[in-house]
C-alpha cells in the first residue's frame, strides 16, 4: 500500500486582500473548504480529512479546527442552547462567546484551531497542552499564517522555503528540528500549551497551559499505588465513548505502557481489545514474546506482523513526503506497518502508550542521572585532589576510560549532562561539520533551548525537571510526530491516554523519589500495576519499537546499496553540512565495530537527511 499523504488539517491567514483572493482557489484545488472575510483580509480553511476536523462559520466569525476533544459532551452542556446538536466549531465558538479566550482552559483532549472574531477583528490560534495537534505559523510584519502542517502553510506561494541552518543542527543532534524551530527559517512551531492573539494593532503570544510539579508527600506508597491505577484507568476510560469498539485498536509493544492500556481497554469495554504488534526476525529487537504475555493475560484479539528489510526499502523513499521536514527516528517504519495492519483490519482509531515514560519516570536516563548525582556525595577534596587527578595519569583504556568518562559527565550541570552522550556533544564539531555550516550556526542552539526549558521547570526536583525536558522534546518533537504522522499515512488516528491532561496533572503530584527509586525506573507505576500486568512485563527492560537497521545495513544488499548510492556516490547534498571525511570515518567505524548499533543508527539519520534534501531540491511541498 502506498502511504497516504494527509492534506493537513486547518489553515488560517490574515494578509492583504489580493493575497487572500489568490489563496482561496489554491486551497480549494488542494481539497480544502474555505471561508473568506474579504473586508477583514482573513481566510480560514479545513481539509475535513479525519474525524474532528472541520470549518464552521457564521456572520460574526469562524473556526477552522483539528480536534479530538474528550469532553465535548460536557462542553456542550455549558452552552445556553445546549439541547441543539452542535458541530465542534459551533461549540468552540459558543464557548468563546460565553467565556472569552479563557475558554481554552476548559478543553480536554487534543486540539489545534484558528478562530476569527469579526466584531473584535481578532484571530486566536492555539494548540493543546502537549502539541498532539500541532500548529505551525509564519508571522512577518502584519501578515500571519497558521496551519496544522508545514506543507499546508506552504500552499501560500509568497512563503519562502529557505532552509534554516540551526534546524539542520537540531536534526543532527536530536533527529528533528525542535520547537519552536522548523526546517524553514520563516516557519515556526507553536509550542505546546501556547497560542497567539492577533489584532489589527498587535501580535501577542500567550500560554494557556504548562506542566507544574507539586509533589505531595503526605500519602503512603499504598495510597499512591491505588490512585495511580485508578487515574490511569480513568484516562483510558475517557476514550471509550469516542469511537465504536469495532473501529478501535491498541498498539501493543509488550512494554508496561501499551500492555496496561490494552488490558484496561479490555476490562472497561468488556470485550477483547484489538491489539497490534510488530516483530522482527532479529531476536535482539523482537519483543513479540512480551506482547504474547499481555495477549494471554488479557485475552486480547491479537494481530501481528514481522517487518522486513524489503518493507523498509519500500517505505523509506516516502518519508520525505510524509514528513515535511527531516525526521530521523527509525521507529517510524514499525509505527507505519503496525498502523497499516490495523487499517487492514477495519480499525480507524488506535490507543498508543506514548507519554507513560515521561510522566512516570520510565527512561533509563533518569536512573543514570541519579547515579551521577551520587558522585557529588563523595567529599569534594577527595574528588578534586585524589580521584580526578589520578584518572588523568592512568591509561585511558578499559575500566579507567569508563571511569574517566563517568567523572567528566558527572561534572556537567544539567541539562548539559542529560544530553552529553550525544555525538555532537562528545566530539569537536569542527571534526564533523563543514566550515561553511559552522559559520552559519550557533552550535549551542540545541542545548541553549534545553537550558531554557530546564530553568522553566524550576524549582522542581531534578528528576521532574528532566521529565519536563522529555515532555517538551521526546514527546512533542519526536514520539508524537513518529506515531501520529505514520499512523495518519496509514489512515489511522491515534489517541494517547497517558497524555490526558488530568492524568498528567495528577502525576505531577507524585514525589519524584517514587518515580525513580532503588535504582529502578517507574518504580511506583510498576508497584501499582503489579498483579494486573504479567510479572514478565513488569520486570522486562525497556525496549520499544526500535528497528534493527544497523544489522540490516550489514546483511541486506538492497539497504546497503541504498546507503552507498546516496551517501557515498557522486556529491551528496549532505556535504553542505557534514564533512566527507567524517562520513567516511563513520562508515569505517560501522564496518569495524559490529558490537553496537550506534554507527548504523547514525548512518540511518544521515541517509534520511540526504533523501529529504534531494526530495526537497526537486519537489515543492
Amino acid at each position: 500500500m502506498i502511504p497516504h499523504i494527509p492534506k493537513g488539517g486547518f489553515f488560517a491567514a490574515k494578509k492583504p486582500s489580493a493575497d487572500i483572493q489568490n489563496l482561496a482557489p489554491i486551497l480549494e484545488q488542494n481539497g480544502f473548504k474555505t471561508i473568506a472575510f474579504a473586508e477583514d483580509n482573513v481566510i480560514l480553511a479545513s481539509s475535513d480529512e479525519f474525524a474532528g476536523q472541520g470549518l464552521w462559520h457564521c456572520e460574526a466569525g469562524a473556526v477552522a479546527y483539528d480536534t479530538d476533544l474528550t469532553n465535548l459532551a460536557q462542553l456542550v452542556l455549558l452552552l445556553d442552547n445546549h439541547k441543539n446538536p452542535r458541530e465542534i466549531g459551533a461549540v468552540l465558538w459558543g464557548l468563546y462567546q460565553k467565556f472569552g479566550p479563557g475558554f481554552i482552559d476548559r478543553l480536554r483532549g487534543p486540539f489545534g484551531f484558528a478562530l476569527w472574531d469579526t466584531r473584535e477583528k481578532t484571530m486566536v490560534v492555539v494548540t493543546d497542552p502537549f502539541g498532539i495537534r500541532p500548529v505551525v505559523y509564519s508571522q512577518k510584519n502584519t501578515d500571519y499564517l497558521a496551519a496544522s502542517r508545514i506543507r499546508t502553510l506552504c500552499l501560500d506561494p509568497a512563503l519562502t522555503r529557505q532552509i534554516y541552518p540551526e534546524a539542520i543542527y537540531h536534526y543532527l543532534f536530536f533527529q528533528a528540528a525542535c520547537t519552536p524551530l522548523t526546517i524553514y527559517k520563516e516557519i515556526h512551531k507553536l509550542p505546546p500549551g501556547q497560542g497567539h492573539r492577533i489584532t489589527p494593532t498587535s501580535f501577542k503570544a500567550f500560554t494557556h497551559y504548562d506542566i507544574q510539579y507539586h509533589p505531595d508527600g503526605s500519602k503512603t506508597e499504598n495510597q499512591w499505588k491505588k490512585e495511580i491505577f485508578d487515574n490511569v484507568r480513568q484516562a483510558v476510560d475517557v476514550f471509550l465513548p469516542l469511537s465504536p469498539y469495532e473501529k478501535t485498536g491498541c498498539f501493543l509493544s509488550g512494554g508496561t505502557d501499551s500492555s496496561t492500556i490494552a488490558g484496561m481497554y479490555t476490562n472497561l469495554s468488556g470485550k477483547p481489545a484489538k491489539t497490534f504488534s510488530i516483530g522482527f526476525d532479529d531476536p535482539a529487537y523482537n519483543e513479540m514474546a512480551f506482547a504474547d504475555h499481555a495477549v494471554n493475560a488479557f485475552g486480547t484479539e491479537q494481530h501481528r506482523y514481522f517487518v522486513t528489510p524489503s518493507d523498509t526499502v519500500n517505505l523509506i523513499t516516502s518519508l520525505a513526503d510524509i514528513y515535511d521536514e527531516p525526521f530521523g527516528n527509525a521507529s517510524v517504519i514499525a509505527a507505519y506497518y503496525c498502523a497499516l495492519m490495523a487499517k487492514e483490519n477495519k480499525v480507524d482509531f488506535m490507543l498508543g502508550g506514548d507519554g507513560g515514560d515521561e510522566i512516570f519516570g520510565g527512561n533509563e536516563r533518569y536512573v543514570t542521572n541519579l547515579v551521577f548525582e551520587r558522585y557529588f556525595k563523595i567529599p569534594s577534596p577527595l574528588r578534586r585532589f585524589v580521584l580526578e587527578p589520578a584518572l588523568k595519569i592512568l591509561p585511558a583504556t578499559g575500566i579507567f576510560h569508563k571511569a574517566s568518562r563517568y567523572i567528566r559527565r558527572a561534572n556537567f550541570p544539567n541539562p548539559d549532562r542529560f544530553y552529553s552522550y550525544n555525538l555532537l556533544a562528545e566530539t569537536d564539531n569542527h571534526e564533523i561539520l563543514t566550515p561553511g555550516f559552522m559559520n552559519q550556526v550557533n552550535t549551542d542552539c540545541f542545548i541553549d533551548l534545553a537550558r531554557q526549558h530546564y530553568r522553566k521547570a524550576a524549582p522542581a526536583h531534578d528528576t521532574d525537571r528532566l521529565l519536563y525536558l522529555d515532555m517538551k522534546f521526546t514527546i512533542t518533537d519526536n514520539d508524537l510526530r513518529k506515531v501520529t504522522q505514520m499512523a495518519e499515512a496509514a489512515g489511522i488516528q491515534v489517541r494517547y491516554p497517558y497524555l490526558d491532561r488530568d492524568l498528567v496533572d495528577f502525576t505531577t503530584t507524585i514525589p519524584p523519589d517514587l518515580k525513580v527509586k532503588y535504582g529502578k525506573n517507574r518504580y511506583i507505576f510498576k508497584q501499582a500495576m503489579t498483579g494486573f500486568l504479567p510479572d514478565a512485563i513488569i520486570h522486562k527492560s525497556k525496549h520499544g519499537m526500535g528497528l534493527p537497521i544497523s544489522n540490516w545495513f550489514r546483511t541486506e544488499k538492497m539497504l546497503s546499496e541504498l546507503l552507498m548510492d546516496h551517501l557515498y556516490s557522486g556529491t551528496p547534498e549532505i556535504h553542505q553540512y557534514i564533512k566527507p571525511q567524517f562520513l567516511d570515518k563513520t562508515l569505517q567505524a560501522f564496518k569495524q565495530d559490529q558490537t553496537t548499533a550506534y554507527y548504523g543508527d547514525t548512518l540511518w539519520e544521515y541517509l534520511i537527511l540526504e533523501l529529504w534534501l534531494k526530495h526537497t531540491k526537486h519537489n515543492r511541498l
